[in-house]
């Protein structure tokens, strides 16, 4: 009977490091399936997020078109043009203006909003007795929203205290 005892030990030893192996290859399968999940989510993720740089890149093209239109609206020679091509403007800036907005994107206006440089970019700083200092007097390109978040800042004039009021 000792012989058989002798003999089952490395039976024994071989199938608990067989067992042993056989968990140490199950948690690295589930480990390379954690990956592969864990990679395909990053891919989407970029995928995404390329594709709405991709959309904010093009509307913000439009967004310049846009405010382009407005300008030449607002030129003194508008008063000169036919009225029946200047609709035909309008309703091509109120058709631009529509499209943008059907993707999400909005303009927010800035004039008499303190400056918040996630929303304004400043380029210009005058002294103001009408404004309080630190606080947006004029709007020189204005900025937009695509579902609340600020994907072109508004280019902006703000208000500083006048020379006497520092002293």
């Amino acid at each position: 009977m000792t012989g058989v005892q002798t003999c089952a030990l490395p039976i024994y030893s071989e199938l608990a490091e067989a067992l042993r192996e056989k968990e140490q290859f199950k948690r690295l399968a589930q480990r390379a399936q954690a990956d592969l999940v864990n990679y395909r989510r990053r891919i989407e993720s970029e995928q995404e997020s390329s594709r709405l740089r991709n959309q904010q890149r093009i509307v913000l093209r439009f967004a310049d078109v846009i405010d382009q239109l407005e300008t030449a609206m607002k030129s003194d020679l508008i008063d000169d043009a036919d009225a029946g091509w200047l609709e035909g403007i309008t309703a091509i800036q109120k058709n631009f203006v529509n499209a943008i907005a059907a993707e999400g994107f909005a303009k927010f206006d800035s004039v008499g909003e303190e400056f918040d440089p996630r929303r304004h970019e400043a380029l210009l700083s005058s002294p103001s007795a009408d404004h309080e200092p630190n606080t947006v007097i004029a709007e020189l390109r204005p900025g937009y929203t695509q579902h609340g978040q600020v994907v072109r800042p508004a280019q902006v004039e703000i208000g500083r205290a006048s020379c006497r009021e520092r002293v």
